[in-house]
């Protein structure tokens, strides 16, 4: 294990950490089951940079060796998302009050009684870390002057929802302000492990009916949002 803290930045895909490759200092690659940590300074800060990979599961194990392998102290998961909610718009910003893993269900066997996931909470709505949401909040407001900024829910699965009925289901359900394929997971690894996180995330589409049409046309605005937060972040972080 490294001696060093660092900061995690985490994205699912290529267009959601592209934007930081030019950006570390002294840029170290190191590939770990299959995935590529780059290791450096950013914004002058030491930080770990890494694409998990798409859903629950990659973006676990990701998040698993990032904090075994690197000492990572805070971690911030980055990139884009359908809405969950009908008033939040394209290019909007959600940041994570807490996350959900909406696909998963014992009802069927527990009847009305919680399978609680992680030791030490009362139900399966995953709190981020109040300094994180107020940092990313505050630098979202500075960066991003054309869209609005939300504190709310994230709905987690392993599905990429792009169908309207679909979409009031989890928001009648849940109150998500937005709907993705890995925060969940991440937060679940985080407070297993005890390290405060955050999700950002920029909408790419309404993860309805139009989603196909709209996230091509959307992600990379929308993965460019999210960077430019998170860089403000960093620059400002203790």
């Amino acid at each position: 294990m490294s001696e060093v803290k660092r900061i995690a930045i985490i994205g699912a895909m290529d267009s959601e950490i592209t934007n930081f490759k030019g950006m570390i200092e002294n840029i170290e690659e190191i590939e770990i089951a299959n995935i590529t940590y780059y290791k450096g300074v950013l914004c002058g800060k030491n930080a770990v940079l890494l694409k998990s990979g798409i859903g629950k599961v990659n973006a676990a194990i990701a998040t698993t060796i990032a904090i075994e392998r690197f000492n990572v102290e805070k971690i911030i998961f980055t990139g884009v998302a359908g809405s969950g909610n009908p008033d939040y718009n394209i290019a909007d910003i959600v940041i994570s009050k807490n996350l959900i893993e909406h696909d998963f269900d014992t009802s069927d066997i527990d009847g009305d009684n919680i399978t609680v996931l992680v030791e030490g909470y009362n139900d399966n709505y995953y709190p981020a870390d109040k300094s994180l949401i107020e940092l990313a909040k505050e630098s979202a407001q500075k960066v991003i002057t054309d869209n609005k900024v939300y504190i709310d829910t994230i709905a987690t699965g392993d599905q990429f929802v792009g169908n309207n009925e679909k979409v009031k289901q989890i928001h009648k359900k849940f109150k998500a302000g937005d709907i993705e394929m890995e925060g969940a997971s991440v937060a679940h690894t985080a407070l297993m492990y005890k390290i405060p996180f955050v999700v950002i995330r920029s909408l790419s589409d309404k993860a309805d009916s139009d989603a196909e049409v709209d996230y091509p046309k959307f992600v990379i605005q929308a993965s460019d949002n999210s960077a430019k937060i998170v860089a403000e972040m960093i620059d400002n972080i203790n």
